[in-house]
């Protein structure tokens, strides 16, 4: 099995992209001069057991028994391609203080076409003193229940010109950098929809469009008329703000930590690059823009980690860190 990137033109679609992650590198001769005993790790949903779904979240506590001078980790998750390619999403995680050095809180998430019923190992090192320890935890990846669904759209969308291709790549080139950045977190308050319209529930759709091009259904979509003000999600650095071909009239927020959400299909931006925005201002208008040429919407993606998962069940999941941090 080979690393590598997810085909290029599914991810211009909708897809996800791939982050690299740095070695721990710490020696089995450290390992053992070590005190600390095994972490003891928290699955905080319903089941307390360790299985994500595919395009799903899944908030986890990793206690020590003595203080963190320093915490990285991983959830290496096996997928497949639209043409059935197997390859690994490294997944690389960002970790939450939980008021102390002994406890740290990360998000973890399984993108879609995850292998479903896969086991894959949780990998974090900390460093203890003068020694980095590394550690591993079993998780269980299970298939997400979507829908299928095809349609039709223009057929640029399906078959594009070699021009459109190479605007493409030049568009998932840009995504990709931006999604690779890890900055401090941006957001104290919980996530928020960002048009009070509702959401049509597509995320992960296996979609068929034109009889001949399929893909995954990344994003949420929301029925709202042109012109409607889309309001952050919460708050954020803008870190795109532009036009790019299939999105048309986009917005990107980075929230710190490796989240992101994007906002597709505008009729107007009323904000650049490099501004903060707080949570619930109005940063554009709904339209219709963009080569698939739809219906007037808004398109939302939510980027965890590097994947794509559902906007809604990370909003539940981000609430429920937001709720142990108040409790302390």
């Amino acid at each position: 099995m080979r690393i590598a990137r997810r085909d290029f033109f599914n991810v211009a679609l909708f897809g996800g992209f791939y982050c690299g992650v740095a070695g721990y590198g710490a020696k089995e001769a450290e390992f053992r001069k070590s005190p600390v005993l095994q972490p003891t790790i928290t699955n905080h949903n319903d089941s307390g057991q360790g299985i994500i779904h595919e395009g799903k979240t899944l908030l986890i506590s990793i206690t020590f028994d003595a203080d963190v001078e320093q915490i990285s980790g991983s959830l290496p998750v096996d997928l497949l391609t639209s043409g059935k390619e197997r390859l690994i999403e490294p997944q690389p995680l960002f970790f939450y203080p939980a008021g102390n050095r002994r406890t740290f809180r990360a998000i973890l998430s399984a993108p879609l076409d995850a292998l479903d019923g896969q086991q894959t190992l949780l990998k974090f090192a900390a460093t203890i003193g003068s020694t980095t320890r590394e550690w591993g935890s079993p998780y269980r990846i299970e298939r997400g229940n979507y829908r299928a669904s095809s349609f039709t759209v223009n057929k640029n969308f399906s078959s594009p010109s070699p021009e459109i291709v190479a605007q493409m790549r030049r568009d998932f080139e840009v995504t990709a950098q931006i999604y690779r950045r890890r900055n401090p977190r941006q957001w104290q308050e919980p996530f928020q929809l960002p048009v009070s319209s509702s959401s049509r529930h597509n995320f992960g759709d296996r979609r068929t469009v034109n009889g001949t091009k399929r893909y995954r259904h990344a994003g949420l979509d929301f029925t709202s008329p042109i012109g409607t003000p889309v309001r952050a999600i919460n708050s954020g650095i803008v870190v795109f703000s532009g036009e790019q071909w299939t999105p048309g009239q986009t917005i990107c927020l980075d929230h710190g930590g490796g989240i992101f959400s994007k906002y597709m299909h505008l009729s107007e931006r009323l904000v650049s690059e490099g501004e903060a925005v707080k949570r619930g201002q109005v940063i554009a208008t709904t339209g219709r823009s963009g080569g698939q040429k739809p219906g007037p919407h808004l398109h939302l993606d939510m980027v965890i980690n590097g994947s794509h998962v559902d906007p809604v069940d990370f909003f539940r999941t981000a609430l429920r860190l937001l709720t142990l941090e108040t409790a302390g």
